[in-house]
């Protein structure tokens, strides 16, 4: 079958398994929630926070919007990329327990058209998402051209956690679960953010985190961003052939 008919038919699918599922419908209302709350709640808990004397304040000369670099990294960038490859992830475990993606293995639609699918969905929703958030938030935005690839780079996150609840998620139930374990490796990149110095490219062992570098460098008008962009990527694509293969193998059982 031809990609584009199947993204056709597919997604026609997901649309209706979309509208009547509540909490995939919640997990879009919260991308607006969060990116509301982020918008007009940032600035005013800096102004808060220094009319209190919290920030900065005696030891820390610092005031808040300084760490607002470290949130749009965890929130928009991160997150957003998560809560796209969560939607579609719990759309497969849908799949998994109606047992639809063993009856595809004796359909005109191949295994691999699938997982191709499978994957560029959540890439194209992840880009959206993050794009929404970071230019809705407005704070500490970097050039447009730069967010693109920052955003596209963010965005190969989510076919890794699609793919990740179809792998080891046997239902609902337990991808909750996973979402738990998931969502804490994001704090990753807020204490990659307090750590100085050549230390902090050791976090790049969790390749998202070197998409957050990226950004952080193109922020401070660092030449040398697109080297953490461009290793980010590669350690991605990594990650998201083997759980393809992971996810293949789980396919056959």
């Amino acid at each position: 079958m031809h990609m584009t008919q199947l993204a056709r038919k597919l997604g026609s699918n997901d649309a209706r398994l979309i509208g009547r599922d509540r909490f995939l419908l919640m997990m879009f209302g919260f991308v607006l929630y969060l990116a509301v709350a982020l918008r007009f709640g940032l600035p005013w808990a800096n102004t808060y926070l220094a009319e209190q004397g919290v920030l900065p304040n005696e030891t820390i000369a610092t005031p808040f919007a300084d760490y607002f670099p470290m949130i749009v990294a965890w929130l928009a960038i991160f997150s957003g990329g998560i809560l796209a490859g969560t939607i579609v992830g719990f759309m497969l475990l849908d799949e998994k327990e109606d047992n639809t993606i063993k009856a595809m293995l004796v359909t005109p639609v191949s295994l691999d058209q699938y997982v191709l699918y499978r994957v560029s969905g959540p890439v194209v929703l992840a880009f959206i998402i993050i794009m929404g958030l970071v230019l809705f938030i407005n704070q500490a935005l970097v050039p447009l051209w730069q967010l693109v690839l920052i955003a596209a780079g963010a965005s190969l996150v989510a076919p890794i956690a699609a793919l990740f609840f179809a792998t080891f998620a046997e239902n609902k139930v337990q991808g909750f679960a996973v979402s738990k374990f998931i969502g804490i490796a994001g704090w990753v990149i807020i204490l990659g953010w307090f750590v100085d110095g050549p230390f902090q490219w050791l976090f790049g062992l969790f390749p998202p985190f070197l998409i957050s570098k990226a950004y952080w460098m193109a922020l401070d008008g660092q030449g040398l961003w697109w080297v953490a962009l461009l290793g980010g990527i590669v350690l991605q694509a990594g990650m998201l052939f083997w759980i393809m293969r992971r996810f293949n193998k789980v396919a056959y059982r």
